[in-house]
């Protein structure tokens, strides 16, 4: 099995000043949560290219584009798309190496609550319990000149 990256590209994440960084891996959380929680939700697999708030808050921040690859996402026409043969358990640890990160920014030891997902309602510090809903039908943004 080939080594991960994903120390790697959350790395490049953590580039990025304190608030962007925040607020990119609130959202990215956000994403990962929503699928691991319910991984048979269409509406959670696909996240809009021109959607407004991945277009400012994510598009331009070094190393979220990258981590949302690393999650197992394909770029598709106008979406972002986890397949459904793609590993849950990849974008486990991706969304494990980012949880880690934003707790020590935030100062706080919260365990990561990927591990509970079954079994707990509402994981604390957990941003992944209000998904982006698609605003904007059209790609504003070519994500293969980030790569």
């Amino acid at each position: 099995m080939a080594t991960s990256d994903s120390p790697q590209v959350v790395a490049e994440l953590c580039q990025n000043d304190s608030q962007v960084f925040l607020d990119a891996s609130q959202l990215l959380l956000a994403y990962a949560d929503n699928i691991l929680r319910n991984p048979n939700e269409e509406k959670y697999r696909s996240i809009r290219i021109g959607n407004p708030t991945f277009s400012t808050k994510l598009l331009p921040v070094r190393g979220a584009i990258e981590c949302l690859f690393e999650m197992g996402f394909e770029e598709a026409e106008t979406h972002l798309v986890f397949p459904k043969m793609a590993s849950v358990e990849k974008m486990r640890k991706v969304r494990d190496h980012i949880a880690l990160e934003r707790n020590k920014r935030i100062g706080g030891a919260v365990p990561s609550p990927v591990a509970e997902l079954g079994t707990q309602s509402t994981p604390s510090r957990s941003p992944a319990s209000n998904p982006i809903p698609p605003n904007s039908s059209q790609a504003s943004h070519n994500l293969s000149n980030f790569m």
